[in-house]
């Protein structure tokens, strides 16, 4: 008779295990703690219910779809319907005094006057200074669709200096593009800004101070927005989902 060959082990399935006398099957005092586990879970989902509710009755979701005017109105519905941008009148104290975080919560809200408009500015302009002689129209110096809407430039009895130092109108603005709904400044265009930005009253005297100003707080209001933009999709994940992660829960 021929030697009895040792079966070799299947590569497969691994090494057999071996024969232990002390094992005594497995551990019957054993803790539950899946159980607390899943307590804790649901004690979460149910806080996050909560929240949706509260923020469902007593919220208002056009704080985060839509940009506000300096009178709290929403730009693109209601009687801003069609003017879906907010335009900054003066960007640069935007730039110098936010708060990312802050100001991201309360809307981009800044010091300075904010109007609905239909379209952004998309070149260079500011009011000079041979503009505030007293002499001078206001409605030939405004742009009436970028003024207060209490403003009427046709029949106005307020002079230039007048409506720039209420903010009624704006006093210069620049190349800009919209951005979640806000007009800021083209970083794009800030090279071929003309020269005579350096003798407009209220800008700096250096057209590279302004333009380092605006550079600085466009990159501020961006982070903000990067930051607001997240909550803005969290918001539109859930409107789209909450019914699947209803049947989930």
């Amino acid at each position: 008779m021929g030697k009895k060959q040792e079966t070799k082990p299947d590569s497969e399935y691994g090494e057999p295990a071996e024969f232990d006398p002390a094992f005594n099957g497995p551990i019957k005092k054993r803790g539950c703690t899946d159980i607390l586990c899943c307590i804790l879970f649901m004690a979460v989902i149910l806080g996050y219910i909560v929240v949706g509710i509260l923020a469902w009755l007593f919220g208002d979701p056009r704080h985060v779809l839509y940009p506000r005017n300096s009178t709290g109105w929403f730009c693109g519905i209601g009687p801003n319907k069609g003017q879906p941008n907010l335009l900054y009148f003066d960007i640069l104290k935007c730039s110098t005094s936010i708060n990312v975080m802050a100001t991201a919560l309360n809307g981009f809200q800044c010091p300075t006057t904010q109007v609905c408009v239909d379209s952004c500015p998309t070149q260079f302009w500011a009011v000079e200074i041979k503009d505030y002689f007293p002499d001078v129209k206001p409605k030939n110096v405004f742009n009436q669709s970028l003024c207060v809407p209490s403003i009427n430039l046709m029949n106005t009895s307020l002079t230039v200096q007048d409506i720039v130092i209420k903010e009624l109108c704006p006093f210069f603005y620049m190349p800009t593009i919209p951005v979640l709904g806000r007009c800021l400044p083209d970083i794009s265009a800030l090279g071929s800004i003309p020269p005579k930005f350096s003798n407009i009253p209220g800008l700096p005297s250096s057209v590279n101070d302004t333009v380092g100003i605006i550079k600085n707080g466009t990159g501020d209001i961006v982070n903000g927005f990067n930051a607001r933009e997240i909550g803005v999709r969290i918001f539109e994940d859930f409107a789209s989902s909450w019914r699947g992660s209803s049947l989930v829960c």
